[in-house]
Protein backbone atom coordinates (compact mmCIF):
# COMPACT_ATOMS: atom_id res chain seq x y z
CA UNK A 1 0.00 0.00 0.00
CA UNK A 2 1.49 3.48 -0.79
CA UNK A 3 0.61 5.99 1.16
CA UNK A 4 0.55 9.61 0.31
CA UNK A 5 1.18 12.52 2.47
CA UNK A 6 -0.01 15.84 2.52
CA UNK A 7 3.02 18.16 2.18
CA UNK A 8 4.20 20.65 4.96
CA UNK A 9 3.39 23.46 2.18
CA UNK A 10 7.09 22.84 1.02
CA UNK A 11 6.96 25.34 -1.90
CA UNK A 12 7.13 28.61 0.18
CA UNK A 13 8.48 27.01 3.31
CA UNK A 14 12.17 28.31 3.84
CA UNK A 15 14.84 24.75 2.93
CA UNK A 16 17.03 25.59 5.75
CA UNK A 17 14.10 25.48 8.28
CA UNK A 18 14.02 22.38 10.80
CA UNK A 19 10.21 21.28 10.14
CA UNK A 20 10.76 21.35 6.30
CA UNK A 21 14.03 18.58 6.67
CA UNK A 22 12.62 16.72 9.41
CA UNK A 23 9.29 16.30 6.89
CA UNK A 24 11.18 15.15 3.80
CA UNK A 25 13.09 12.56 6.18
CA UNK A 26 10.07 11.72 6.74
CA UNK A 27 8.66 10.86 3.99
CA UNK A 28 12.19 9.74 2.87
CA UNK A 29 12.18 6.90 5.69
CA UNK A 30 9.04 5.55 5.38
CA UNK A 31 8.87 2.01 3.90
CA UNK A 32 6.36 3.08 1.45
CA UNK A 33 5.61 7.29 1.44
CA UNK A 34 6.16 8.80 -2.25
CA UNK A 35 8.35 11.60 -1.60
CA UNK A 36 7.00 15.07 -2.48
CA UNK A 37 8.54 16.82 -5.76
CA UNK A 38 8.11 19.74 -4.62
CA UNK A 39 11.36 19.42 -2.58
CA UNK A 40 13.98 19.33 -5.39
CA UNK A 41 15.76 21.12 -6.82
CA UNK A 42 17.02 21.28 -3.42
CA UNK A 43 19.83 24.15 -2.76
CA UNK A 44 23.24 23.38 -0.79
CA UNK A 45 21.60 24.62 2.34
CA UNK A 46 18.91 22.24 2.23
CA UNK A 47 21.34 19.03 2.15
CA UNK A 48 23.49 20.16 4.74
CA UNK A 49 20.70 20.97 7.37
CA UNK A 50 19.69 17.13 6.07
CA UNK A 51 23.09 16.00 7.09
CA UNK A 52 23.21 17.66 10.56
CA UNK A 53 19.76 16.79 11.26
CA UNK A 54 20.51 13.28 10.06
CA UNK A 55 23.50 13.00 11.76
CA UNK A 56 22.49 13.97 15.24
CA UNK A 57 18.98 11.41 14.57
CA UNK A 58 21.44 8.77 14.03
CA UNK A 59 19.83 8.13 10.49
CA UNK A 60 22.26 9.05 7.39
CA UNK A 61 23.36 5.53 6.43
CA UNK A 62 19.17 4.76 6.73
CA UNK A 63 19.27 8.19 4.62
CA UNK A 64 21.51 6.91 1.79
CA UNK A 65 19.79 3.89 1.44
CA UNK A 66 16.91 5.10 1.00
CA UNK A 67 17.64 8.11 -1.26
CA UNK A 68 18.88 5.01 -3.44
CA UNK A 69 15.75 2.70 -3.25
CA UNK A 70 13.50 5.59 -3.64
CA UNK A 71 15.76 6.79 -6.69
CA UNK A 72 16.13 10.53 -5.56
CA UNK A 73 20.08 10.24 -5.07
CA UNK A 74 20.53 11.96 -8.43
CA UNK A 75 18.97 15.01 -6.88
CA UNK A 76 21.76 15.34 -4.17
CA UNK A 77 25.36 16.97 -4.75
CA UNK A 78 28.12 14.39 -5.71
CA UNK A 79 30.15 15.10 -2.28
CA UNK A 80 27.35 14.32 -0.45
CA UNK A 81 26.80 11.16 -2.11
CA UNK A 82 30.52 9.96 -1.46
CA UNK A 83 29.89 11.34 1.80
CA UNK A 84 26.92 9.18 3.03
CA UNK A 85 28.03 5.94 1.07
CA UNK A 86 31.42 6.27 3.23
CA UNK A 87 29.36 6.56 6.16
CA UNK A 88 27.12 4.02 4.94
CA UNK A 89 30.33 1.42 4.21
CA UNK A 90 31.77 2.00 7.52
CA UNK A 91 28.24 1.25 9.62
CA UNK A 92 27.67 -2.07 7.39
CA UNK A 93 31.18 -2.58 8.92
CA UNK A 94 30.61 -2.38 12.59
CA UNK A 95 26.89 -4.34 11.96
CA UNK A 96 28.73 -7.14 11.01
CA UNK A 97 31.22 -7.45 13.22
CA UNK A 98 28.90 -6.84 15.81
CA UNK A 99 26.90 -10.05 14.15
CA UNK A 100 29.94 -11.73 14.85
CA UNK A 101 29.87 -11.09 18.26
CA UNK A 102 26.03 -11.13 18.76
CA UNK A 103 26.85 -15.15 17.50
CA UNK A 104 29.54 -15.44 20.26
CA UNK A 105 27.24 -15.17 22.86
CA UNK A 106 24.14 -16.70 21.54
CA UNK A 107 26.68 -19.68 21.24
CA UNK A 108 27.80 -19.13 25.33
CA UNK A 109 23.99 -18.50 26.26
CA UNK A 110 22.56 -21.68 24.23
CA UNK A 111 25.15 -23.64 25.16
CA UNK A 112 24.67 -22.99 28.95
CA UNK A 113 20.70 -23.13 28.38
CA UNK A 114 20.61 -19.33 29.19
CA UNK A 115 16.85 -17.99 28.66
CA UNK A 116 17.50 -14.51 27.01
CA UNK A 117 16.68 -12.31 24.30
CA UNK A 118 18.55 -9.51 22.03
CA UNK A 119 16.83 -6.21 22.13
CA UNK A 120 16.55 -3.20 20.21
CA UNK A 121 19.20 -2.71 17.95
CA UNK A 122 20.70 -5.96 18.37
CA UNK A 123 17.34 -7.48 17.75
CA UNK A 124 17.07 -5.66 14.26
CA UNK A 125 20.23 -7.11 12.83
CA UNK A 126 19.11 -10.21 13.83
CA UNK A 127 15.34 -9.94 12.36
CA UNK A 128 15.81 -7.79 9.63
CA UNK A 129 12.65 -6.24 9.21
CA UNK A 130 14.66 -3.97 6.48
CA UNK A 131 18.01 -4.18 5.58
CA UNK A 132 19.33 -2.85 9.15
CA UNK A 133 23.28 -4.22 8.67
CA UNK A 134 23.44 -1.33 6.23
CA UNK A 135 20.32 1.08 7.71
CA UNK A 136 20.74 0.95 11.10
CA UNK A 137 23.47 2.63 13.80
CA UNK A 138 23.72 0.39 16.85
CA UNK A 139 25.40 1.09 20.12
CA UNK A 140 25.77 -1.68 22.68
CA UNK A 141 23.96 -4.77 22.52
CA UNK A 142 21.43 -5.11 24.90
CA UNK A 143 20.26 -8.24 26.07
CA UNK A 144 17.02 -9.41 28.31
CA UNK A 145 17.79 -12.53 31.03
CA UNK A 146 15.51 -13.61 33.64
CA UNK A 147 16.58 -11.94 37.15
CA UNK A 148 17.35 -15.23 38.72
CA UNK A 149 19.84 -16.18 35.86
CA UNK A 150 21.31 -12.57 35.09
CA UNK A 151 24.57 -12.74 37.41
CA UNK A 152 25.11 -16.07 35.92
CA UNK A 153 24.80 -14.53 32.38
CA UNK A 154 27.21 -11.73 33.18
CA UNK A 155 29.71 -14.40 34.63
CA UNK A 156 29.68 -16.73 31.26
CA UNK A 157 30.88 -13.83 29.48
CA UNK A 158 33.43 -12.84 31.54
CA UNK A 159 34.63 -16.04 31.14
CA UNK A 160 34.91 -15.61 28.23
CA UNK A 161 36.83 -12.62 28.02
CA UNK A 162 34.96 -9.58 28.67
CA UNK A 163 35.53 -7.05 31.61
CA UNK A 164 33.45 -4.57 33.53
CA UNK A 165 33.92 -1.02 31.95
CA UNK A 166 35.37 1.26 35.01
CA UNK A 167 32.67 4.10 35.46
CA UNK A 168 33.52 7.88 35.98
CA UNK A 169 32.84 9.15 39.57
CA UNK A 170 28.87 10.55 39.89
CA UNK A 171 27.02 11.98 42.95
CA UNK A 172 24.66 9.07 42.32
CA UNK A 173 27.24 5.67 42.17
CA UNK A 174 26.51 2.83 44.34
CA UNK A 175 24.15 4.49 46.13
CA UNK A 176 20.79 2.73 44.88
CA UNK A 177 21.32 -1.28 45.24
CA UNK A 178 22.03 -3.21 42.41
CA UNK A 179 19.01 -4.90 42.57
CA UNK A 180 17.17 -1.59 41.63
CA UNK A 181 18.73 -0.81 38.07
CA UNK A 182 17.44 -2.16 34.63
CA UNK A 183 20.79 -3.77 33.82
CA UNK A 184 24.19 -4.47 35.02
CA UNK A 185 27.30 -2.59 34.54
CA UNK A 186 28.51 -2.25 30.33
CA UNK A 187 30.83 -4.89 29.71
CA UNK A 188 33.70 -5.14 26.69
CA UNK A 189 35.81 -7.21 25.17
CA UNK A 190 39.48 -6.68 23.30
CA UNK A 191 38.51 -8.64 20.31
CA UNK A 192 35.25 -7.22 19.82
CA UNK A 193 33.74 -3.46 18.92
CA UNK A 194 30.42 -3.41 21.36
CA UNK A 195 29.81 -3.03 24.85
CA UNK A 196 27.28 -5.45 26.25
CA UNK A 197 24.54 -4.73 28.59
CA UNK A 198 22.25 -7.41 30.01
CA UNK A 199 18.85 -6.40 31.69
CA UNK A 200 16.48 -7.88 34.00
CA UNK A 201 13.86 -5.61 32.88
CA UNK A 202 12.90 -3.43 29.44
CA UNK A 203 12.01 -0.20 31.55
CA UNK A 204 13.29 2.45 33.82
CA UNK A 205 10.84 1.50 36.44
CA UNK A 206 9.00 -1.78 36.45
CA UNK A 207 5.73 -1.71 34.17
CA UNK A 208 3.21 -4.05 33.37
CA UNK A 209 2.99 -2.47 29.33
CA UNK A 210 5.94 -5.03 28.85
CA UNK A 211 7.42 -7.54 31.01
CA UNK A 212 10.72 -9.80 31.37
CA UNK A 213 8.15 -13.03 31.32
CA UNK A 214 6.14 -12.02 27.99
CA UNK A 215 8.93 -11.30 26.21
CA UNK A 216 10.83 -14.02 26.65
CA UNK A 217 7.48 -16.28 26.79
CA UNK A 218 6.58 -15.66 23.41
CA UNK A 219 10.25 -14.76 21.82
CA UNK A 220 11.37 -16.56 18.74
CA UNK A 221 14.67 -18.06 17.19
CA UNK A 222 16.06 -16.64 14.02
CA UNK A 223 19.12 -18.26 11.74
CA UNK A 224 18.75 -21.04 13.95
CA UNK A 225 21.12 -19.67 16.85
CA UNK A 226 19.86 -16.16 17.84
CA UNK A 227 17.00 -15.17 20.49
CA UNK A 228 14.19 -12.26 19.75
CA UNK A 229 11.48 -10.82 21.07
CA UNK A 230 8.41 -11.59 18.79
CA UNK A 231 7.60 -9.01 16.39
CA UNK A 232 4.74 -7.03 18.43
CA UNK A 233 7.13 -7.02 21.59
CA UNK A 234 10.27 -5.83 19.42
CA UNK A 235 7.44 -2.87 18.03
CA UNK A 236 6.17 -2.42 21.97
CA UNK A 237 9.50 -2.35 23.26
CA UNK A 238 10.77 0.19 20.43
CA UNK A 239 8.17 2.96 21.64
CA UNK A 240 8.05 2.16 25.03
CA UNK A 241 11.98 1.90 25.50
CA UNK A 242 11.69 5.63 23.34
CA UNK A 243 9.07 7.17 25.55
CA UNK A 244 10.29 5.68 29.10
CA UNK A 245 13.89 5.14 28.98
CA UNK A 246 14.85 7.71 26.12
CA UNK A 247 12.74 10.50 28.06
CA UNK A 248 10.28 11.16 24.61
CA UNK A 249 7.35 11.27 26.28
CA UNK A 250 8.84 14.20 29.19
CA UNK A 251 10.54 16.24 26.59
CA UNK A 252 7.40 15.42 23.77
CA UNK A 253 9.95 14.47 21.05
CA UNK A 254 10.23 11.79 18.30
CA UNK A 255 13.16 10.31 17.65
CA UNK A 256 13.84 9.25 13.87
CA UNK A 257 16.17 5.79 14.33
CA UNK A 258 13.12 4.28 16.85
CA UNK A 259 10.70 5.95 14.39
CA UNK A 260 12.17 4.39 11.04
CA UNK A 261 12.39 0.76 13.85
CA UNK A 262 8.64 1.16 14.43
CA UNK A 263 7.15 1.91 10.62
CA UNK A 264 9.02 -1.48 9.56
CA UNK A 265 8.12 -3.23 12.50
CA UNK A 266 4.19 -2.32 12.65
CA UNK A 267 1.32 -3.82 10.97
CA UNK A 268 -2.38 -3.34 10.44
CA UNK A 269 -3.05 -5.46 13.18
CA UNK A 270 -1.03 -3.78 15.73
CA UNK A 271 -2.58 -0.53 14.65
CA UNK A 272 -5.76 -1.73 15.29
CA UNK A 273 -4.75 -2.36 19.34
CA UNK A 274 -4.24 1.69 19.32
CA UNK A 275 -8.01 2.83 19.98
CA UNK A 276 -7.38 0.04 23.43
CA UNK A 277 -3.60 0.91 23.96
CA UNK A 278 -1.46 2.61 26.62
CA UNK A 279 -1.03 6.21 26.92
CA UNK A 280 2.40 6.14 25.60
CA UNK A 281 2.14 4.48 22.24
CA UNK A 282 -0.91 7.01 22.22
CA UNK A 283 1.35 9.33 22.66
CA UNK A 284 4.23 8.11 20.06
CA UNK A 285 1.46 7.99 17.21
CA UNK A 286 -0.16 11.54 17.86
CA UNK A 287 3.55 12.82 17.19
CA UNK A 288 3.65 11.11 14.47
CA UNK A 289 1.01 12.13 12.78
CA UNK A 290 2.66 15.65 12.80
CA UNK A 291 4.06 13.66 9.57
CA UNK A 292 1.44 10.94 8.01
CA UNK A 293 -1.65 11.39 7.84
CA UNK A 294 -3.09 8.24 7.82
CA UNK A 295 -2.21 7.77 11.77
CA UNK A 296 -4.80 9.27 14.48
CA UNK A 297 -4.17 11.99 16.66
CA UNK A 298 -4.90 11.42 20.30
CA UNK A 299 -3.09 13.74 22.10
CA UNK A 300 -3.80 17.67 19.75
CA UNK A 301 -2.17 19.11 22.52
CA UNK A 302 1.12 17.35 22.77
CA UNK A 303 1.20 17.51 18.56
CA UNK A 304 0.58 21.47 18.99
CA UNK A 305 3.62 21.68 21.34
CA UNK A 306 5.75 19.61 19.18
CA UNK A 307 5.05 22.00 16.14
CA UNK A 308 5.78 25.25 18.29
CA UNK A 309 9.40 23.01 19.47
CA UNK A 310 9.72 22.42 15.76
CA UNK A 311 9.62 25.84 14.84
CA UNK A 312 10.92 28.00 18.17
CA UNK A 313 14.64 27.40 19.35
CA UNK A 314 13.92 29.22 21.94
CA UNK A 315 10.69 27.96 23.03
CA UNK A 316 12.45 24.27 22.51
CA UNK A 317 15.33 24.59 24.54
CA UNK A 318 12.69 25.85 27.37
CA UNK A 319 10.79 23.66 27.25
CA UNK A 320 12.73 20.35 27.34
CA UNK A 321 15.13 22.27 30.02
CA UNK A 322 12.11 22.88 32.45
CA UNK A 323 10.77 19.52 31.66
CA UNK A 324 13.78 17.50 32.09
CA UNK A 325 15.13 19.81 34.74
CA UNK A 326 12.01 19.75 36.77
CA UNK A 327 12.12 15.98 36.89
CA UNK A 328 15.87 15.90 37.92
CA UNK A 329 15.02 18.39 40.53
CA UNK A 330 11.98 16.60 42.53
CA UNK A 331 13.69 13.09 42.03
CA UNK A 332 17.57 14.80 43.30
CA UNK A 333 15.86 16.96 46.12
CA UNK A 334 13.77 13.64 47.46
CA UNK A 335 17.68 11.64 47.29
CA UNK A 336 19.07 14.79 49.24
CA UNK A 337 17.00 13.86 51.76
CA UNK A 338 17.02 10.41 52.30
CA UNK A 339 20.00 9.98 51.46
CA UNK A 340 23.27 10.67 53.78
CA UNK A 341 25.91 9.36 51.37
CA UNK A 342 24.24 11.90 48.77
CA UNK A 343 24.09 14.87 50.53
CA UNK A 344 27.71 14.41 51.45
CA UNK A 345 28.43 13.67 47.90
CA UNK A 346 27.27 16.74 47.52
CA UNK A 347 28.36 19.14 50.05
CA UNK A 348 31.74 17.36 48.76
CA UNK A 349 31.23 18.19 45.17
CA UNK A 350 28.75 21.07 44.53
CA UNK A 351 30.79 22.10 41.53
CA UNK A 352 30.07 18.56 39.91
CA UNK A 353 26.36 19.55 40.74
CA UNK A 354 25.77 23.07 38.94
CA UNK A 355 27.78 21.02 35.76
CA UNK A 356 25.05 18.93 35.46
CA UNK A 357 22.08 21.25 35.93
CA UNK A 358 24.42 24.02 33.35
CA UNK A 359 24.23 20.59 31.00
CA UNK A 360 20.58 20.46 30.82
CA UNK A 361 20.57 23.96 29.13
CA UNK A 362 23.45 23.55 27.02
CA UNK A 363 22.67 19.66 25.80
CA UNK A 364 19.99 21.58 23.73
Amino acid sequence: MVIILKPLKNHWMPSNKKTYILNFMAQLLHPTVVVDADFFPAPQIFWDRLIQLGSSQLVLPAINESLKRKKLINHAPKDLVYYLQEITDLNQKRNTAILKQIDLISKVFNMHQIDHVFLKGAAMLITEPYAAVSHRMVGDIDILVYEKEILKAQQLLLDEGFEELSDEFSLTKDIFSENSQRHLKRIVHPNYIAAVEIHRRLLQKENHLITTKDVLNNKIMYKQKHWSPSKEHLWQHAILNWQYNNRGMIRNDLGFRTLMDVLYLESTDLIEKLGISNRATKHFYSLLSFYYDNYKNYYPEKKLVYKWRLKSRTFNKFHIFFNEFLTFFFSRTSLFFSSKTYRKRVFNNPKLLWQIILNFWNKY
